[in-house]
């Protein structure tokens, strides 16, 4: 409909709608450059912020599981240390051992080289019993195995498990040896290889699990770096465009006004047609 007509304002109507609009969309530009972010709600992208929520999380969990990797490895490096003390001190005891095994020492001389004996062997013991980690025993027996969580699922693949059991000298089949005279000299050598051949084996099974670690470790941080770049493609503002849209906004926002302004203007005319 056309002609001069004051009851409705149609172009100032309109005139009306447009701006509110470019107010709205400035209003989410401003929001978006201040913070960084393209999707800040449900409403600007549901699926997108489903997505990236879910990838937080994702980067969230791997974090814990970076954390409990290099927990468990200083873990196993406690308990590795002590039992490269405990492979020292089994090699002294041998070296003992294997002198007392000759016949050019007295009585008197075995009981001496036994005495020292006797005070590494229970070196050993004392070593499993204050060996610990976070309150928690590793070498007395009473944690025989542990179970790290370096992954973000609750599947097998997402732990590493490693035995210790109980590492005194009664365990290590040394407990009741002595050097006192060359047949317990004797003995004892052939105990001490196979409590070397039990620790050997031990610290070969944790610094595989270490070695495992390391891996895993770097693994979890190429993850998080996906997630995250991934999730920042999804969630983050491309600066550039959101400035140029916002600069557009200004300016249709400026004219939008200025074009109110005139078109409320329009019905003053009918005053000039009043005789």
């Amino acid at each position: 409909m056309s002609g001069l007509i004051i009851n409705d304002n149609i172009a100032s109507m309109n005139a009306q709608y447009n701006l509110n609009e470019t107010q709205r969309a400035l209003a989410k530009h401003i929001n978006r450059l201040s913070s960084g972010y393209r999707v800040n709600s449900p409403a600007d992208d549901p699926a997108g912020y489903a997505i990236s929520q879910r990838m937080g999380g994702q980067v969230k969990s791997y974090a814990a599981s970076i954390r409990n990797a290099n927990d468990g490895s200083s873990l196993l490096q406690t308990a590795n240390g002590a039992l490269q003390t405990d492979n020292t001190i089994i090699l002294k005891m041998r070296q003992l051992a294997i002198e007392a095994a000759n016949s050019t020492y007295s009585p008197k001389d075995l009981k001496v080289l036994n005495q020292e004996y006797q005070h590494l062997k229970s070196e050993i013991t004392r070593i499993a019993k204050v060996t610990d980690f976070n309150g928690m025993k590793l070498l007395d027996g009473s944690h025989p195995d542990f179970k790290f969580q370096v992954g973000i699922y609750t599947t097998f693949s997402d732990r590493l498990h490693v035995k210790m059991g109980k590492v005194d000298a009664n365990a290590l089949g040394i407990g009741g040896t002595d050097i006192l005279n060359r047949n317990d000299a004797k003995h004892s050598v052939d105990q001490l290889d196979k409590a070397l051949d039990k620790i050997n084996g031990l610290q070969g099974n944790i610094g595989a699990i270490q070695d495992r670690m390391e891996w895993t470790i770097r693994n979890l941080n190429t993850a998080t770096t996906n997630v995250q770049a991934s999730r920042a493609g999804i969630r983050d503002v491309d600066f550039a465009g959101e400035t140029a849209r916002f600069t557009k906004r200004q300016i249709l926002s400026q004219s939008g006004a200025a074009v109110l302004a005139q078109s409320n203007l329009i019905p003053q005319a009918a005053i000039k047609l009043l005789p």
